[in-house]
This record gives C-alpha cells, sequence and structure tokens, in this order.
C-alpha cells in the first residue's frame, strides 16, 4: 500500500508542481570581472499545501518527503553547488523568500573571475522535483552546456548554447506519446491550470553600466538571455500548442522551438557582445 502511495505521490508532484515553479538567475558583472550570481527559487502554495498533507500521511512509517524549502536553505548543497558554478566561486549567503504564499530561497554567490563561471539557461529545472521526493531522478531535466562568458578588455562575449540539432523542430504531438494534444480543451485547460504561475529568467546586470552591446534584449544595465512567463504564453494559442510539443526536460530546446512567442525571451543570437561603460 504504501508503494502505491509513493507512486501517486510521485506523479501528482509531476503534475502539479510546474504551474507552483519560479526560478530566477541573476548576474551582476563589475569593471574588473568578478560579480555575483543570485538564484531565487519559489514553492507555489498549493505544492507546499500538498507535500504538507503528504509528510502528515505518512505519520511514523516511513521517511516523509524533505521539506524542499529547507533544502533550498542546505548550506551544504550551497557549497556543492558552487563548486559546480566553476573555479573561484564561493557560497556568500541564503535567505528565506515568502511572497503571496510561495516559499522558498534567494541563494547569493561571489565569482572573481566571469571568464570562470559555469551556469545554463536549464539550470532551475534541477529544482522541479521536490528533494527526497520519489521519482525526482527520473524527473530530472537533460543536462544543459553552459553559457560561456568572455571577458577581456571591458568588453563581454557572451555564447549562448546551441539546441540539440534533433530537437530544433518539434514534433507533432501526435507522433509523440508523451506530449500533450493542444487541441484537445480539456489539454488545453490542463496546460493552463498546470502552468500558469510558472516563471523562469536569466538576467545580466552590468554595474558600470553598457557603454553598447549586440544583444536582442537591453533595458538600461540589463541584459535579459532569457525570459519565459507562462502564464503570457498559455493564453496564447499558438504558444499553447507549441508548448504541447516541446520536451520540457530539454529547456534549451523548448525555448528554440518558443522563440518569438508572447511570454517568451530568449537570445537568439549564437554570441552576443556587451562593452562595458
Amino acid at each position: 500500500m504504501k508503494k502505491i502511495l509513493l507512486l501517486a505521490a510521485s506523479v501528482l508532484c509531476a503534475l502539479i508542481l510546474p504551474g507552483c515553479f519560479q526560478h530566477h538567475t541573476t548576474i551582476r558583472l563589475n569593471k574588473d570581472g568578478s560579480g555575483t550570481l543570485v538564484e531565487e527559487t519559489l514553492l507555489g502554495a498549493q505544492m507546499l499545501g500538498m507535500l504538507d498533507q503528504m509528510a502528515a500521511g505518512f505519520g511514523g512509517g516511513g521517511a516523509a518527503p524533505a521539506d524542499p524549502t529547507k533544502e533550498m536553505l542546505s548550506e551544504e548543497k550551497a557549497k556543492k553547488r558552487a563548486a559546480e558554478l566553476g573555479e573561484g566561486v564561493s557560497f556568500e549567503k541564503a535567505e528565506p523568500l515568502n511572497k503571496d504564499g510561495s516559499r522558498g530561497a534567494r541563494v547569493t554567490y561571489r565569482f572573481k573571475d566571469i571568464n570562470q563561471l559555469k551556469v545554463s539557461t536549464g539550470d532551475g529545472m534541477k529544482n522541479l522535483s521536490p528533494p527526497g521526493m520519489p521519482g525526482a531522478e527520473a524527473a530530472a531535466p537533460k543536462k544543459q552546456p553552459p553559457v560561456a562568458f568572455i571577458y577581456q578588455d571591458g568588453v563581454l562575449t557572451v555564447r549562448m548554447p546551441a539546441p540539440d540539432k534533433e530537437a530544433k523542430e518539434a514534433k507533432p504531438a501526435g507522433e509523440d506519446p508523451g506530449k500533450m494534444d493542444m487541441d484537445n480543451p480539456e489539454a488545453q485547460a490542463m496546460m493552463k491550470q498546470m502552468m500558469g504561475d510558472m516563471k523562469m529568467s536569466m538576467r545580466l546586470i552590468i554595474e558600470p553600466g553598457i557603454a553598447e552591446t549586440t544583444a536582442s534584449h537591453q533595458d538600461g544595465n540589463t541584459v535579459t538571455l532569457m525570459e519565459m512567463d507562462f502564464g503570457k504564453l498559455v493564453e496564447n494559442a499558438d504558444g499553447l500548442k507549441k508548448l504541447g510539443t516541446v520536451d520540457q526536460k530539454d529547456p534549451t530546446a523548448a525555448m528554440e522551438a518558443l522563440k518569438g512567442i508572447q511570454g517568451v525571451k530568449f537570445e537568439a543570437k549564437p554570441e552576443i557582445t556587451v562593452k562595458v561603460k
């Protein structure tokens, strides 16, 4: 019976969690090439409430799922993450986040040289499955290649990872039994419920200011490398249909397929430059 409950919990998490998930990465660059990387992750009230109910249901038998917000604030986990982010990256602090019933964490890292930084536009998807949840490993996204940063003589070059050649073109839902048929009104309603509140972004802030840039999305001293607002995306008929065809475990390929649709900003150029003031 317990195995059945664990399986049901895994299925529920896979279906409900995306709509309750937000992840934002902000990279701040100083003139000397050093800076900070801040990762903010929020889980919605619906998901947190479900996890609490599940934990209560386990009672005294077996181990209850770990509280994902506590895991996000783990100094041990953050130090391990710092090592993944590149040489010279150190963990600075982890702070709890509370917003409109959602809870999560803001984790700050400091890097000495942006040339050594290794961060991917798909890193936020690592938190889609709560730590300690059965089936979490199976739900993990594909490993994404990092964005490359080359900073020299006051000019930052950013090279975006190329999407998987086989995933550049989304397959019709009928050709893949794992994808939803977005011509079905029930599937459309389910997708809107699942992903209406989901947001992801990666932004680059040049602290001294930007003299000039070839970036597609600039606002003042901020360059947006990726931004996905699923609330806007699922309200668009074309966007909703495309969303039903993409592989949600492959963020780079998904953004490539969805670029140009309302709610999605993605640096389509393989390489951009930013001249620092």
